[in-house]
């Protein structure tokens, strides 16, 4: 019995350190209470972000130095729809944009790479992504623990 709680705990913290939006209804799902979903999914939440924010930066810094610097020839730069998609975003909705959709709607690993190639210098990034995490995690949790009330009194 102690494994099989050991590895459902180990399952929804790494599903939110992923894939953050389904981890607190699959806690509440598997039994746990609101409190209990909190804390493991927010736990996960944070070391997702942890890892892939300063993974990010390092993979950035990697490869520029890898790949060249700035100073060394360029060929124009060649504008994807992928790529106006992403300036687009960053000058519509900026930082603040950015930490509200990482955790739940954009995924964790993205969300957090992209935080630490345009906003890595701004010091309220990381700290602004561990809150968004867990208003998120408080919000989600509350929505489950809501419809499973219902479907329970159903």
């Amino acid at each position: 019995m102690e494994i099989e709680l050991l590895t459902k705990i180990a399952g929804i913290f790494l599903l939110s350190s992923v894939k953050f939006f389904f981890a607190p209804g699959t806690a509440i799902a598997s039994g746990f209470t609101p409190y209990q979903t909190v804390l493991i999914t927010s736990s996960g939440g944070i070391f997702g972000i942890s890892f892939f924010y300063f993974l990010g930066r390092w993979l950035i810094l990697y490869i520029r130095k890898t790949v060249g610097s700035k100073d060394t020839v360029r060929t124009k730069k060649v504008f994807t729809r992928r790529n106006r998609s992403i300036v687009k975003f960053k000058e519509g909705f900026g930082l603040i944009g950015l930490i509200i959709v990482t955790p739940a709607i954009l995924s964790i690993p993205i969300g957090c790479v992209v935080a630490a190639k345009f906003y890595y210098n701004n010091k309220l990034t990381y700290p602004l992504l561990v809150v968004s995490t867990f208003a998120w995690s408080v919000g989600l949790t509350y929505f489950s623990e809501t419809i499973r009330q219902l479907f329970n009194g159903i």
